[in-house]
């Protein structure tokens, strides 16, 4: 004697599916250099002070560019170049001697990494909301 199972139940089975799918595919961020661009704040904590920093990130024509606001010093710092691989963010400040290695998180709302400019500290930078800017 076989067993089949009902056709009510495979369609149930097959709407769920999609269902949790659906909902995965929804609350993973874009994917590609278009995923970082936008505006990113947070505090480097270096010498005993916290430097205020915004990150500016955006992709044009398929070159992504970078500037770097350092609010506490008064300095905007154009990167000299902006890598993404391996689903992480690189951006050289030559101009300072710095860098910035951050993985933005799965919710696409902060980058978590490490600024390092003679030694490495680490740096969490957060999405800038429509109503911070």
């Amino acid at each position: 004697m076989t067993v089949r199972p009902r056709r009510g139940a495979i369609c149930l089975a097959l709407a769920f599916g999609l269902l949790v799918h659906g909902a995965a595919v929804a609350q993973t961020p874009a994917s590609g250099p278009s995923a970082y661009d936008g505006d990113w704040q947070g505090s480097l904590h270096a010498g005993g002070r916290d430097l205020r920093l915004e990150l500016h990130v955006r992709t044009d024509a398929g070159e992504t560019k970078a500037v770097l606001d350092s609010l506490d010093q008064g300095a905007t710092i154009p990167a000299s170049a902006v890598k993404i691989e391996d689903g992480e963010l690189g951006i050289l400040f030559l101009a300072v001697g710095g860098e910035l290695k951050a993985k933005l998180s799965p919710d696409g709302a902060a980058l978590a990494g490490t600024w390092t400019q003679g030694v490495i500290l680490p740096l969490t930078l957060t999405r800038k909301t429509a109503a911070a800017k």
